[in-house]
């Protein structure tokens, strides 16, 4: 069922420049003194209305003798609009037990296309859309979300001023994180048939930024160099800093010799150090926190990236010589669960749930060591781990060994052996324990002393569960 002003109201839609104003209208009983239209949003509504009159007033035909024709049947119940599909969304990700860090970056990329396209019906919704969001990452100044005057702007206007400063834009990896955010998003949609298809597939896949600036030389996802390792851990240095903080002074050490994430790490408990057929392991795994036991959601405030971080890392003689079981026995005495209980597993303001992110005083604590140092930006914690893949890489380690020490995702061709492969496989131990053996920095680490932290660890110390 069409009508003349659904062929004005779309050409204003593909380009919404100024107002739109349709005075007069007449769809059988019902008139429309006059509608006004000031942009896309309200373009998509305006047409929808039509359409709705259109069906409600379209008249029964019948034959003589009252011979009654069925009318077409709808191809589907009215789309919802974006801002109610969002929020369901955000509940069914909570459903799914998404931990709140997730739940939140999803709900930062779907507020942007919020702001982009407005809060039309997601049937509306196709290719251009995203394009318009791609604008607006592209030309946006950085963090006018947060900026009273740029948010008291129009899409439009936003762009253009970026355009004119010249705003460089989001980098290729916030896009890309983006970009799965809104996948997942009408993925959703297109399984509940909210929506035919997914928009996103005519999107594409965003190619990976392989240039490196040599004036800057510091991208987070390279290895770090020999001189640079030296500097890191320069014993002056190094004690310095570290000796404030029992995370300042395993973390960056363990980060090293395992390669694990700085989350992993920060968030160790004292029984994921084991002892397995006399190798000693750090174990990453998730195991519950006694005081979440009544939590209906959340049961414990670990994380990992998947079901492939879940490993058992055995720890490098040059830690062990390093005093690590020392410190072993300083926690036992604490009393705490944690390693290092100095750190907060931080709360999310909206939901009041634990944000699963020890590391995020660590990774600020670090960054600012290393700026003293004077590395550059986008210099961090990952970087030891990049490190650690590289040197064993270059050693002609089996990638499928090194999998197991970092916890990246193997290939798996037979899925039906999944269940089988959950817990621990010490027959993995020897290899990974060789393998570490092969990876020797040219560092010389602190010796840790019974005792050190005594006042950090002591009955004064404030301490996080």
């Amino acid at each position: 069922m069409t009508h003349p002003l659904n062929d004005i109201i779309s050409s204003y839609i593909d380009t919404p420049n100024g107002g739109l104003v349709l005075e007069g209208i007449k769809i059988g009983r019902v008139t429309f003194e006059k509608i006004t239209i000031t942009n896309r949003e309200g373009a998509f509504n305006a047409q929808d209305l039509i359409n709705t009159v259109l069906s409600k007033t379209a008249r029964i035909r019948s034959g003589k003798h009252g011979t009654r024709y069925a009318e077409l049947l709808p191809p589907g119940s009215p789309a919802r609009l974006l801002s109610i599909e969002i929020e369901d969304f955000s509940r069914h990700q909570s459903r799914c037990y998404l931990k709140s860090s997730t739940i939140n970056d999803y709900a930062r990329t779907l507020k942007l296309l919020l702001l982009a396209i407005g809060d039309i019906p997601v049937s509306r919704i196709d290719h251009t859309h995203v394009d318009r969001l791609w604008d607006l990452l592209r030309w946006a100044p950085p963090r006018f979300l947060q900026d009273p005057k740029l948010c008291a702007l129009t899409v439009d206007e936003v762009i253009a001023l970026g355009q004119a400063n010249g705003t460089q834009g989001v980098s290729h990896a916030t896009l890309h994180k983006h970009n799965l955010c809104l996948s997942a998003f009408f993925r959703r949609l297109v399984a509940t048939r909210a929506i035919p298809g997914n928009p996103m597939i005519a999107m594409g896949k965003i190619k990976k930024d392989l240039i490196t600036d040599p004036e800057r030389g510091e991208k987070a996802d390279r290895f770090l160099e020999e001189d640079e390792l030296q500097r890191i851990f320069d014993p002056g240095a190094f004690v310095a800093w570290a000796k404030k903080w029992p995370h300042r002074w395993w973390c960056p050490i363990l980060a090293l010799y395992t390669g694990a994430r700085v989350n992993e790490l920060a968030q160790l408990k004292l029984h994921d150090v084991v002892l397995e057929r006399g190798i000693w392991c750090i174990a990453i795994q998730l195991t519950a926190d006694e005081d979440l036991a009544g939590n209906e959601h959340f049961k414990t405030r670990q994380t990992v990236k998947g079901e492939s971080a879940l490993r058992r890392i055995p720890i490098h003689q040059a830690v062990l010589d390093a005093g690590f079981l020392e410190f072993i026995e300083d926690i036992k005495a604490c009393g705490h669960a944690r390693l290092f209980p100095n750190l907060s597993s931080g709360i999310c303001n909206a939901s009041g749930e634990t944000s699963a992110r020890y590391s995020q005083g660590l990774v600020i604590q670090f960054s600012a060591y290393l700026k003293k140092l004077g590395f550059g930006k986008g210099l961090g914690f990952h970087a030891f781990r990049h490190t650690l893949s590289t040197k064993l890489k270059h050693a002609r380690v089996p990638q499928e060994d090194v999998a197991t020490i970092t916890g990246h995702s193997e290939d798996k061709r037979f899925t039906v052996l999944e269940g089988y492969q959950t817990t621990p496989n010490p027959e993995e131990r020897p290899r990974q324990f060789e393998a570490l053996g092969r990876f020797l920095p040219p560092v010389v680490l602190p010796r840790y002393k019974r005792g050190q932290f005594k006042k950090q660890l002591g009955k004064d110390a404030k301490f996080y569960p």
